[in-house]
């Protein structure tokens, strides 16, 4: 059963329909959702999406999304042939168009019950819906938790880099930096497929 999908309505942020109070236990997530998603909203920098729980009206999860591409000339050869593997009669493109996630969080309210899997599915659905011809990849600078990463994972989206150190190096990190976040993708090809099965 979909959570969000019968007990819950989604809207797009906007003057009209804002989000207040949300607490998903992280404050750059919570700054972002609560104060400045709008602003990005305004600089047609991304959308940001929200469910509210029908009865309640409390905010459930939120998103936010924005246009973006898969660069893979920027890619080392073993991860270029990992991103490229499905695409029939492979046509050397520079950059495969994405939809990036830019944020997505659950409030504390309702996590531990599947509802960030819930939202991947319904963002999966959405690019399929709104986007079907033009949007092949889903990806998402995920925060380099071991936690984030396992959700992101178990979403079926695969790191772009095989090593934090091979990402570090195509971004021109020093060894010693802090890598904060994993480069991710998922093939929307995938969904469209297991759909139609």
């Amino acid at each position: 059963m979909n959570y969000l999908k019968k007990d819950c309505e989604m809207f797009i942020l906007s003057e009209e329909y804002s989000i207040s109070g949300f607490d998903c236990g992280n404050d750059d997530l919570n700054e972002f959702f609560n104060k400045d998603a709008l602003e990005y909203s305004r600089q047609m920098l991304s959308q940001t999406n929200f469910f509210r729980e029908k009865s309640t009206g409390k905010t459930v999860c939120a998103f936010s999304f924005s246009a973006s591409s898969i660069k893979t000339t920027d890619l080392p050869g073993s991860r270029r042939k990992k991103v490229k593997e499905h695409i029939p009669r492979e046509k050397s493109l520079k950059s495969y168009p994405a939809i990036l996630i830019g944020r997505l969080a659950v409030s504390k309210e309702f996590s531990g019950f599947g509802i960030g899997s819930q939202l991947i599915s319904i963002i999966k659905d959405f690019c399929l819906i709104n986007f079907p011809f033009f949007v092949r990849f889903l990806s998402v600078d995920a925060y380099n938790d071991l936690s984030v990463i396992a959700f992101y994972q178990k979403n079926d989206f695969k790191t772009v880099f095989s090593s934090e150190e091979q990402e570090k190096e195509t971004y021109m990190q020093k060894p010693s930096d802090i890598l904060r976040t994993r480069y991710m993708f998922y093939d929307i090809m995938q969904w469209k497929n297991q759909l139609s099965d």
